[in-house]
């Protein structure tokens, strides 16, 4: 039964990964997000529900237009593929499926909401190689939050189960629980300091190369990371992000498509370090320290 939840999971993923990627081009128009009709970029008709079914439209019109013939575009189909297998990852790695609580459903919540955030961020920056300030607050802020709010519901469950216990009691006497607040509160303060580094670390490759390749928004994104990934692992993410994107950029240069002096986006590869940290970065950092 829990391939059968995922494959649900992942079709309601592909319909909001059609909002994103609408959303992801409206950001940058400064059109309205939830009202109008989604249109063709192209002879600008308004598109039909059977064109709107996510990923299978797109291969039954073979991916052109169904008024105009023109070719659509790829980020139609990634988006929406990108989005299902998001919200699958979040699910996975929340447990909702394996062990459902409000805390796994929260967990849930909060990875998919955030992980949206980052694929419209991939998205501006490979269509328009723009990172909109809007998105990157409103992701701030909500990871901040979300960190804040399941940092104190763990806190509260941890109180009342030791309050419940007749042995806890004496551990809530002996100060346990103020030791794990306190803990908290430092985990949050590094948490803070390593983001702003990172946001640091970024000014400071803008300053010495005069903007070239860099931008703001990668700045404001690098703090984001910093966040979401929590430390260590948002060190890892940023590493793992000029990694990717120095091995892409070296294949478009071997291929003739770009030169040295071309200038790709760069917030696509640090979300990519970002996924990967998330998910295997306890297993890279045991595998780096384990060599020495």
């Amino acid at each position: 039964m829990g391939y059968v939840y995922y494959f649900f999971v992942f079709v309601a993923g592909t319909f909001f990964g059609s909002f994103l990627n609408l959303v992801s081009d409206r950001i940058i128009t400064g059109e309205t997000i939830l009202t109008g009709r989604s249109k063709c970029d192209h002879c600008n008709k308004p598109l039909e529900p059977g064109n709107l079914i996510p990923v299978l439209s797109y291969i039954l019109q073979k991916g052109k237009c169904g008024f105009c013939a023109a070719k659509l575009a790829l980020y139609y189909p990634l988006s929406e593929i990108l989005a299902g297998l998001l919200l699958v990852f979040s699910a996975y790695k929340s447990g909702l499926f394996q062990n459902y609580s409000v805390t796994s459903l929260l967990m849930f919540v909060y990875l998919s909401v955030s992980l949206y955030f980052f694929l419209i961020l991939f998205l501006t920056d490979a269509k328009y190689s723009l990172l909109p300030d809007k998105i990157v607050f409103s992701a701030v802020f909500f990871v901040l939050f979300s960190i804040i709010l399941l940092t104190a519901i763990d806190l509260f469950f941890y109180y009342n189960q030791l309050a419940e216990d007749s042995f806890g009691k004496y551990l809530l006497q002996a100060g346990l629980w103020d030791y794990e607040v306190v803990s908290a509160l430092r985990r949050m303060i590094i948490l803070l300091i390593s983001s702003f580094s990172i946001s640091a670390f970024f000014l400071f490759l803008i300053f010495i190369t005069k903007g070239r390749g860099m931008g703001g928004g990668d700045v404001k994104l690098g703090f984001l990371i910093g966040l979401f990934n929590g430390f260590p692992n948002n060190i890892l993410a940023i590493f793992l992000g000029f990694l990717f994107g120095a091995v892409f950029s070296l294949m478009l240069i071997a291929l003739k498509r770009k030169t040295i002096k071309d200038v790709i986006p760069f917030g696509p590869f640090l979300i990519m370090g970002s996924l990967v940290a998330l998910n295997w970065g306890n297993e890279i950092m045991n595998w780096y320290f384990n060599l020495f």
